[in-house]
């Protein structure tokens, strides 16, 4: 099965150099409910942007290729590492229905984007 990718970018809006380290809180939503993504094995590095700089990370998905109509999540939820406030994003994922084991969500950290 092939997999699906979702690219995020994150800017440094603030007027201060901005260090991150780790993965970000993705939420994804549904008229269904809320699932969130888990994390990958990827190694987390550090990452210090400017202000106006940016940096990304990348939610990796199983595409809807059973036929059916799946799951489709309109929104995510981030929360960046070792933060409180979250932005929600339009957004379109869809999803095979599983039997229970999971729809197979993960994230990357933040800094490891394409």
């Amino acid at each position: 099965m092939g997999e699906g990718e979702l690219i995020v970018n994150m800017k440094n809006t603030g007027s201060a150099n901005c260090t991150l380290h780790g993965f970000p809180g993705v939420d994804l939503k549904s008229k269904d409910g809320t699932v969130s993504a888990s994390r990958s094995k990827l190694a987390a590095p550090t990452v210090t942007l400017q202000p106006g700089a940016e940096t990304r990370f990348t939610l990796h998905y199983p595409p809807n290729n059973s036929g059916g109509s799946g799951e489709t999540f309109t929104q995510l939820v981030v929360t960046p590492p070792n933060e409180t406030h979250s932005t929600t994003l339009n957004a379109g994922v869809n999803v095979p229905v599983t039997d229970g084991s999971g729809p197979g969500i993960t994230v990357d950290p933040v800094g490891t984007g394409k």
